[in-house]
C-alpha cells in the first residue's frame, strides 16, 4: 500500500516537472526566435546630416576714386516765357501759327486788322495838328499884344506928359483945374489899358503853356498809337515755340485780351530741389570753384546739364537749383518732369556695387572660405558705371574681396555658400 502511494506521488511529480519543462522550452524557443529576428532584420542606411550650400554670385571689390551722383527730379521751365495781349480793341485778321509750332526770329505770328490799328494813329495825328494850330494862333496873338503894349505904353507916357504940363500951367495961373482933372482922368484910363494889355499877355502865356502840354500829350498819344499799331502785328523776337494760342481769325478782342504765348528755345532750364543734407556739398563745391553738372540719360544718349544758379531762398526741404538745358534737348517743354543725376565731388575710397549687394541700409556680405561674413558700409550716393546704375559705398572692404550680390532672404554671417562660376 505504501509502495503504491509512493509510485503515485512519483507519477504526479514527473507530470508537473514535464509541464514546467514544456513551458521553459516554449519560452526558450520564443527567445531564440526573437533573437533570430532581431539578428536578421534589415539595418537602415545611416543618414549623414549636411549643411545646405547656397549657390551665389559675387562681385570683386575695387576701391577707387568715384563721383557720387544724387538722383534729382526736376521740372522744365522757361526764363523767357512771353505772353502777348491785344494793344487795342479790334478784330484778328491773320493767324499763322498753332500751339507747338516752332517759329524763327522775324516770323509774323498774328495780326489785327489794319483799320483797327491805323484809326487810332490818325486820330492822334489830327489832335497834334489841331493843338499845333492853336499854338500858332496863340503865338500870333502874343506878338500882337506885345506890339499893342508898346503902343499903349507910349500913349501912357504922352498922357503923363500932358498931365504934368497942365499942372505947371495951373501953377502959373494959366489954366484951370478942370483941364488938369481931365488930363488926369485920361492918364488913369490909359494906365488901366496898359495894365489890361499886360494881363492879356500873361493870359496868353498861360494858354500857350497849356497848349504846349496838350501838344506833348497828343504827341505821346500819337507815339503810343503808332507803337500799338506796330504791336498789333506780332513778330517773333527770337527763335521760339508757341505754347498757347487764344484766338482765331475773325475773333473780336478787347484791349488787354490775351492773344498767345511763346518761349525762347534757348531759355529752357530745369528746376530741381537739392535735398537739405546735400546742400552743404554744393556750397563747398562752388566755394572751391568747381562746376557742377547733372546728367540726363535717354536710352543710349547722355546729356550734360550745367548748374547755372541756385535759388535766392532755401527751405526746410532743400534748395532749388537751376540747370541749363542744351540745344539737343530743346524738344522738351515747360512742365516736363526729368530725372537727372547730379555729379558730386570726388571720393577717393569709394566702391561701386550693384544694388542687390546691399542688405538693409548699411550692410554687405563678403564671401570668405565659402562662408558669409557681414561688413558694415556707408552709402555715399549712386552712379552709372558702364550705363548701369550702382550704389557707391565706403567701409571695411579691401580691393579683391568678393561681395555677395545674390539676394538671399536668409543671409547671415556663417552661412555656407558656393560661388557660381
Amino acid at each position: 500500500m505504501l509502495k503504491q502511494l509512493s509510485i503515485l506521488k512519483l507519477v504526479k511529480l514527473s507530470s508537473a516537472t514535464k509541464n514546467v519543462l514544456i513551458a521553459l522550452f516554449i519560452l526558450v524557443f520564443f527567445l531564440f526566435l526573437f533573437a533570430y529576428f532581431q539578428a536578421t532584420k534589415p539595418q537602415p542606411i545611416p543618414v549623414e546630416v549636411k549643411q545646405k550650400v547656397w549657390p551665389v554670385n559675387v562681385v570683386s571689390v575695387a576701391v577707387q576714386n568715384v563721383y557720387p551722383e544724387q538722383v534729382l527730379f526736376g521740372t522744365v521751365e522757361s526764363s523767357a516765357l512771353v505772353s502777348i495781349t491785344s494793344p487795342v480793341a479790334g478784330k484778328i485778321s491773320v493767324v499763322n501759327i498753332k500751339p507747338g509750332n516752332l517759329v524763327k526770329q522775324g516770323d509774323i505770328l498774328l495780326a489785327l486788322s489794319d483799320a483797327d490799328l491805323n484809326i487810332p494813329v490818325e486820330i492822334a495825328r489830327a489832335d497834334v495838328v489841331d493843338i499845333s494850330s492853336q499854338l500858332a494862333l496863340q503865338s500870333l496873338s502874343f506878338k500882337f499884344l506885345q506890339q499893342k503894349l508898346q503902343y499903349e505904353q507910349e500913349l501912357l507916357a504922352l498922357r503923363e506928359s500932358d498931365l504934368n504940363r497942365n499942372k505947371e500951367l495951373v501953377a502959373k495961373k494959366l489954366s484951370s483945374d478942370a483941364v488938369v482933372d481931365k488930363s488926369k482922368e485920361s492918364f488913369v484910363r490909359q494906365k488901366l489899358v496898359v495894365i489890361n494889355t499886360r494881363l492879356l499877355i500873361a493870359e496868353n502865356k498861360a494858354k500857350t503853356q497849356q497848349l504846349q502840354a496838350r501838344l506833348a500829350k497828343s504827341k505821346a498819344n500819337q507815339n503810343q498809337a503808332k507803337l500799338n499799331a506796330k504791336r498789333g502785328v506780332v513778330v517773333a523776337p527770337f527763335d521760339a515755340r508757341v505754347s498757347k494760342l487764344n484766338v482765331a481769325v475773325g475773333d473780336t478782342v478787347s484791349m488787354g485780351s490775351p492773344l498767345l504765348s511763346f518761349y525762347g528755345l534757348s531759355s529752357l532750364e530745369l528746376r530741381a530741389k537739392i535735398p537739405k543734407n546735400k546742400v552743404r556739398e554744393v556750397y563747398q563745391a562752388q566755394l572751391l570753384g568747381q562746376k557742377l553738372t547733372a546728367r540726363f540719360y535717354v536710352q543710349n544718349e547722355v546729356f550734360e546739364l550745367p548748374l547755372t544758379r541756385l535759388a535766392g531762398e532755401s527751405s526746410t526741404s532743400g534748395l532749388d537749383a537751376y540747370f541749363s538745358i542744351p540745344k539737343d534737348l530743346a524738344i522738351t517743354r515747360p512742365g516736363d518732369l526729368l530725372k537727372i543725376h547730379l555729379k558730386g565731388a570726388v571720393v577717393s575710397d569709394g566702391i561701386a556695387l550693384p544694388f542687390s549687394a546691399l542688405h538693409g541700409s548699411n550692410k554687405v556680405y563678403v564671401v570668405k572660405d565659402g562662408l558669409l561674413e557681414s561688413r558694415k558700409v556707408e552709402i555715399i550716393g549712386e552712379a552709372l558705371v558702364d550705363k548701369v546704375a550702382k550704389v557707391l559705398v565706403r567701409g571695411n572692404l579691401s580691393s579683391g574681396e568678393h561681395v555677395l550680390t545674390t539676394p538671399l532672404p536668409n543671409a547671415i554671417g556663417g552661412l555656407r555658400v558656393e560661388v557660381v562660376k
